[in-house]
């Protein structure tokens, strides 16, 4: 409780209320004044509109892909059909293994009666360039939960990996909204392609002839020469990669071709990338002359 003091109250010294002219020994300096913090939204969820364009910004960036994979996924539920691979069968396939080239391996095989075993082998192979895939994002995704990193790996394709690489980096904080929207897109898109594709296979018989298996890699090419055309060590690590590839698929090799190509091509860059950085910091301007702190 404050106590009522009576009478007029006594000055207060100079010192005590920070007078400018008080020096003497032992003079209290006056606080420093606290500055106001600025006024801004309140921590919390997102907001609605940031949201909702982080969802539209996720499925612009799906637009190309999907145009890419509608087609390609049509291909496979019509040879699905054709195999007489049941309409359920084709949906599984494309909502949970989820790779094209691992779900046309496995198709041939089913086809020809292949063992069980022989099939989970091939596909594992054909699968493994997933590895150097996650471990390029994997940085990228360090500060999130566990949950959502495994469902971002469950659907990382190479068309995924490609854009989400050339985004992240233009921007190291993308909205995790922009992102899933993303993923959720080209997934749809790919399991709508294969439904299309069962139920028009009675109608449609060679998909090689509508050109139609050709319409992934063509997607792909693009979405790589857009993310290395200004980037000179990209350029010469894609050369090394794509001609390891075709010159290995020609020597026999054919499912470990991508998978070693990929290795090299990868070492290659790693073993360029500080001759190019000493060059840049060469020539970086304003560096003559600076004293190492």
């Amino acid at each position: 409780m404050r106590s009522v003091a009576t009478g007029s109250p006594a000055p207060a010294h100079p010192a005590a209320v920070g007078d400018p002219g008080a020096r003497g020994a032992g003079a209290v300096r006056p606080a420093a004044p606290v500055p106001a913090a600025p006024a801004g939204p309140a921590r919390g969820p997102r907001a609605p509109g940031a949201t909702r364009a982080a969802w539209a910004a996720g499925f612009g960036q799906a637009v190309p892909v999907m145009l890419g994979y509608v087609p390609v996924a049509f291909a496979f539920g019509v040879l699905g059909h054709t195999a007489g691979l049941p309409w359920w069968a084709m949906l599984a396939m494309s909502a949970f293994v989820y790779g094209g080239s691992s779900q046309f391996a496995a198709l041939q095989l089913l086809a020809v009666g292949a063992a069980p075993y022989a099939i989970v082998l091939t596909t594992f192979v054909v699968n493994l360039r997933h590895l150097l895939l996650s471990a390029a994002i994997a940085p990228r995704l360090a500060g999130w939960r566990r949950r959502e990193q495994a469902l971002f790996a469950y659907e990382l394709t190479d068309e995924a990996f490609a854009v989400h690489s050339a985004q992240y980096a233009e921007r190291a904080g993308r909205p995790k909204a922009e992102v899933f929207t993303f993923n959720a897109a080209v997934h749809a898109s790919w399991v709508a392609g294969t439904l299309a594709g069962v139920l028009a296979g009675d109608l449609v018989t060679d998909v090689e002839a509508l050109g139609l298996d050709y319409a992934l890699p063509a997607m792909f090419m693009a979405l790589l020469a857009a993310g290395i055309v200004a980037d000179r060590r990209g350029l010469a690590v894609a050369v090394v990669a794509g001609g390891g590839a075709v010159g290995l698929t020609l020597l026999g090799l054919q499912y470990w071709a991508v998978l070693v190509a990929a290795a090299v091509a990868a070492t290659f860059g790693l073993a360029i990338a500080p001759r190019e950085g000493r060059r840049e910091d060469t020539d970086e301007p304003g560096t003559e002359g600076a004293v190492g702190r």
